[in-house]
């Protein structure tokens, strides 16, 4: 059995000042997810979370399960207005905190309940927004959120080869943490989020994300020529045209371009996945690699073959 991307859907706040956070925004892509696959909340066997930057730094209860209670409380809405009667109680939630690449980890948990037959449908979702408005130091990241359900499949391909490569030598690179303190301006103290990057983490995550290329190329016994997307993540800025000039493939790694002035992060690969669904690219490539890179340095990448696509750009469908 294969396991296989049924649809991807993102969310941004409507307006630039707009009160939307991370789990308000989870919580309307994995809708809108549930709404694109034509499928119910109760035929979705896990959610996972893998957001990092939380709104007021919520910690209990997760995440996922308040994406899930939103979820449901929607679907009491529609059955007041005559809907069909649900039941979502045997849906499973919980939240993954494994930074930007949690949301390639979420597919690889969700693959191996697939795999093993516990469930058919798995929902992973991923958002970041400021835990408090304008109260964090070095904040740089937009608020948005993304959604992608995954379902197994008898037909050939899927994802399959998920590797992870983990680079200590760099962990100072980028440090992010939360200290009580008074928020200058306010009234009151809080935990206030600290974000350190320093000048050297966007070539080392491109250094360490071409090597970790290399030896998964070399592991699975692929070759460069045999890639036809790459669906990377969207930070570091500068992180994009890195890889293409360090790796060859140029076009094929997908970007997103966001003239909202702030970074996507754990959002960023579903962001490039949905840029290829839509312009049709995802579904004429044949061999589709997902590459996320975050801190640590931490670097995951999982094959996906498309058995839709018929070799170079032709599609069976």
């Amino acid at each position: 059995m294969g396991t296989k991307i049924s649809t991807v859907s993102h969310s941004l706040p409507f307006f630039r000042f707009s009160p939307e956070n991370s789990i308000s925004l989870a919580s309307k892509a994995s809708k809108r997810c549930l709404e694109k696959a034509a499928m119910d909340l109760s035929d979705i066997g896990l959610i996972i979370s893998t957001g990092v930057y939380r709104y007021r730094n919520t910690g209990e209860p997760s995440i996922a399960s308040l994406v899930q209670k939103r979820i449901m409380r929607s679907l009491q809405t529609r059955l007041k207005n005559g809907g069909t009667k649900t039941d979502a109680r045997s849906t499973f939630s919980f939240d993954l905190n494994q930074g930007a690449c949690g949301w390639l980890a979420g597919i690889q948990i969700i693959d191996g309940f697939i795999q093993t037959g516990d469930i058919s449908h798995g929902l992973v979702c991923t958002g970041d927004s400021e835990p408090f408005r304008g109260s964090s130091v070095g904040y740089r990241f937009d608020s948005a959120a993304a959604a992608i359900i995954l379902s197994g499949s008898e037909t050939p391909g899927g994802f399959s080869d998920f590797i992870t490569y983990y680079y200590p030598g760099h962990g100072e690179e980028f440090i992010s943490s939360t200290h009580f303190g008074k928020v200058k301006g306010k009234i009151g103290k809080r935990n206030i989020l600290y974000i350190e990057q320093k000048g050297s983490y966007l070539q080392s995550c491109i250094e360490c994300a071409s090597e970790s290329l290399k030896k998964y190329i070399n592991e699975t016994a692929l070759t460069i020529n045999d890639i036809d997307l790459l669906i990377s993540s969207q930070s570091p800025d500068g992180l994009i045209s890195g890889l293409r000039e360090r790796t060859g493939l140029g076009q094929k790694i997908v970007e997103v371009p966001n003239n909202r002035k702030k970074e996507f992060h754990t959002a960023g690969p579903s962001f490039a996945l949905k840029k290829s669904w839509d312009d049709n690219s995802f579904r004429s490539s044949h061999n589709i690699l997902f590459l996320t890179v975050g801190s640590g340095i931490t670097v995951s990448l999982a094959l996906y073959k498309n058995s839709a696509a018929d070799g170079k750009g032709r599609t069976n469908q």
